[in-house]
């Protein structure tokens, strides 16, 4: 019952995005940090590895990724992003946001 209401309250499923499953369990691993520096830098590894239907496969779900979950509280936006199978988790909004300049090619900042 708490895991359905979890699901409920991210308000997404992690089946709607395919490319970004990909990523996260790909290049957001326990040892990210590491390897890439940030979710930026892995997010950077994993657009110049990508194909090209792949990278903008991912730009158009993390834009749905960013604008669903991008003013949530933190531990919604947790919750949601350990579905897609990842280990990233990010400190506040505007960390979750550096991701954004790199798949949407710009910086966007969660409305105060």
């Amino acid at each position: 019952m708490a895991r359905e209401k979890k699901e409920k309250v991210a308000g997404f499923s992690a089946n709607q995005f395919p490319a970004l499953r990909e990523f996260f369990s790909g290049y957001l691993h326990e040892d990210f940090r590491d390897e890439y520096g940030s979710a930026a830098g892995a997010a950077r590894a994993f657009c110049g590895d990508a194909s090209s239907e792949e990278a903008a496969q991912a730009r158009e779900e993390w834009a749905r990724l960013s604008k669903t979950l991008g003013t949530r509280p933190i531990p919604e936006m947790h919750a949601a992003l350990q579905k897609l199978g990842g280990a990233w988790q990010p400190v506040d909004a505007e960390e979750f946001h550096t991701v954004d300049a790199i798949f949407i090619g710009k910086a966007q900042k969660a409305p105060q």
